[in-house]
């Protein structure tokens, strides 16, 4: 027979002291839904109530955060159950590393590697304690692991990875797998064994993206320093140019939709002003001088041959008078009114 379950009775709400007897009945529905993971290189301690301030997640030398696997911060609004309902029983706790196991068990030190978007609205809600995984570094490395720094950033990429999570973003990934390089070498054949070894819900296109993005950029490092539109416009203001920022990524190629994206407010902005709108050349791909100056060159070729169209077309505009756009047709959609769903009509204005 299939038991229901009311959503509501899979929250819980919060104590609001560690020792709260309460504590083990929350915890006991945790390991219903959501028993302790394993974590490659790792073993599990024990899930138990900390007070938040325990686990460590600034550096003690500059106060950087701990977090090895968000080069982003992902717009984190899958947590706000945590104010309206509770604790989500469901949901697998945040996770931290003891990091001197060879301590007496009360002198332990916890450093977090799994949970930081939580503990951030721990913070903003002034909550105190809540249940958490701990564990012990392990001698038994995973399979593309040799040292602690990669146990703890496949652990919590893996964390993030969960289809429960807030994913990792491109840059996150692409980020860690750089890191990954720099500290082992690291060719395109062990960034997808390494892909292969943590969890992630990415497709294999994606992968393949990421990977060929971070071979990219590892090319790059020492022969091109990339610049997004950010820098361009914050670098104009301070040296008081104004210019427009254009990304000739790909321009080489002949890709122009970051031109043509432009094209409309610069028309617009030259109607008003009558004066010459400048541009200014950046790239976020290419990984060497040749491409540089090459993607440069080509996005000249690109402008000009838009110009060129610009004024071809008004000319002909004005020779054979017609009118060269116009909405002549719709798409019926409106269940209840139109006839027949999904046919092509003659527009009208009614």
């Amino acid at each position: 027979m299939t038991v229901l379950v009311n959503n509501k009775d899979l929250f819980e709400q919060i104590p609001v002291t560690q020792n709260d007897p309460y504590w083990g009945e929350i915890i006991d529905k945790i390991n219903l839904y959501a028993p302790p993971e394993t974590v490659a290189g790792m073993e599990f301690f024990r899930r138990e109530v900390l007070p938040i301030s325990k686990p460590v997640r600034k550096s003690g030398d500059d106060s950087s955060t701990l977090n090895g696997t968000r080069f982003t911060n992902p717009d984190r609004d899958n947590l706000n159950t945590i104010e309206t309902l509770g604790l989500n029983v469901t949901c697998y706790p945040p996770k931290t590393i003891i990091t001197n196991p060879e301590a007496d068990e009360d002198d332990y030190d916890d450093d977090l590697f799994g949970g930081y978007g939580r503990f951030g609205e721990f913070d903003r809600l002034g909550i105190k304690f809540w249940v958490v995984d701990r564990y012990k570094p392990s001698t038994n490395f995973g399979k593309m692991q040799s040292c602690n720094e990669d146990v703890c950033e496949d652990g919590g990429i893996s964390d993030n990875g969960k289809i429960s999570s807030k994913a990792p973003t491109k840059t996150d990934y692409v980020s860690l797998s750089l890191k990954k390089m720099k500290r082992h070498g690291w060719k395109e054949d062990k960034l997808r064994l390494w892909y292969d070894s943590i969890e992630h819900t990415l497709s294999a296109k994606q992968v393949n993206s990421y990977i060929a993005d971070a071979l990219r950029m590892q090319t790059a490092q020492g022969r091109i320093d990339w610049k997004d539109e950010s820098y361009v416009k914050k670098q104009a203001k301070k040296q008081k140019l104004k210019v427009i920022p254009l990304n000739c990524d790909n321009a080489e190629e002949g890709n122009r939709q970051r031109l043509e994206r432009k094209l409309i407010p610069m028309m617009k902005e030259y109607i008003s002003s009558h004066e010459t709108q400048n541009l200014c050349l950046h790239n976020t791909r290419v990984s060497n001088h040749e491409d540089y100056d090459l993607a440069n060159e080509k996005m000249v070729e690109l402008l000009q041959e838009d110009l060129n169209l610009i004024l071809q077309f008004a000319d002909h505009w004005r020779v054979f008078k017609t009118q060269p756009m116009k909405v002549t047709h719709r798409v019926t959609e409106k269940i209840g009114e139109d006839e027949t769903i999904g046919e092509i009509v003659e527009y009208s204005v009614d």
